[in-house]
């Protein structure tokens, strides 16, 4: 069919517009801003910005509404790079010093998606090709990206998680209170990888949590090689966060 016949979708015609609205704006959009460039209600795009919120097409931050990594996965399947300033050499230079695999993971709304790694072996290629994408506690970069969501998302995200379960949800806080404050997250990996242990903290750009990297391995001898590790990767994620 001749593309300039195709029919159009009223709700895909919305989405394609609050997607690229956005995009527009490098300081992100309030809900009432981006209904006036829309020209539309603002009841009738809410629905839809909560659900390209949810599934990581958009981020809310501070009550603003930018770009999210969901599009940044789509990108990297495609050849693309999930962060400017980390290059998969980078990731290939660590692995060399640390001895080690070093894994690379963005959050996608609920969720910790490996985006790029180097030095894994067959049985993490085997886990990495099955569990590309986790649920934020099941991994230690995962936990390191929970802990630096915003307030309010990681409110959301605990709500949404616990429900009526209010001791699973502060003890959920608490801990992303300590991974804050001590900057790393250290020892089982977790449920996916749960053999495995790891150091993971946080990837900066511009003041801001955008990925987390971390070394991992699930050899003997690997708990005694967490301090070096977690040296490694300090300076690694200094040197990168400079770059941005």
């Amino acid at each position: 069919m001749d593309r300039l016949r195709r029919p159009h979708h009223r709700t895909v015609d919305r989405i394609a517009e609050i997607l690229e609205t956005v995009t527009g704006a490098p300081d992100g959009l309030t809900l009432s801003a981006l209904a006036v460039r829309l020209d539309a209600p603002v009841s009738s795009i809410q629905k839809l910005v909560n659900g390209l919120v949810a599934t990581g097409y958009l981020a809310e931050v501070d009550l603003r509404y930018h770009l999210g990594p969901a599009v940044h996965v789509l990108s990297i399947r495609s050849g693309g790079s999930p962060t400017h300033h980390v290059r998969h050499t980078d990731l290939e230079r660590l692995h060399a010093d640390a001895g080690a695999p070093v894994l690379l993971a963005i959050r996608v709304g609920h969720d910790a998606v490996y985006v790029d790694w180097a030095g894994t072996d067959e049985p993490f290629d085997y886990v990495l090709a099955r569990r590309l994408r986790a649920p934020l506690p099941d991994t230690a970069a995962g936990r390191v990206l929970m802990a630096n969501m915003s307030p309010a998302e990681r409110r959301e995200w605990v709500t949404a998680r616990f429900g009526a379960d209010e001791a699973g949800a502060i003890a959920t806080l608490e801990a992303a209170a300590t991974i804050r404050a001590e900057g790393l997250v250290r020892g089982l990996s977790g449920p996916v990888m749960p053999d495995v242990r790891a150091v993971a903290v946080p990837v900066r750009a511009d003041g801001h949590v955008v990925a987390a990297v971390s070394i991992a391995h699930h050899l003997p001898g690997t708990e005694a090689e967490l301090g070096r590790y977690e040296r490694l990767l300090r300076a690694a994620a200094a040197e990168w966060e400079d770059r941005s």
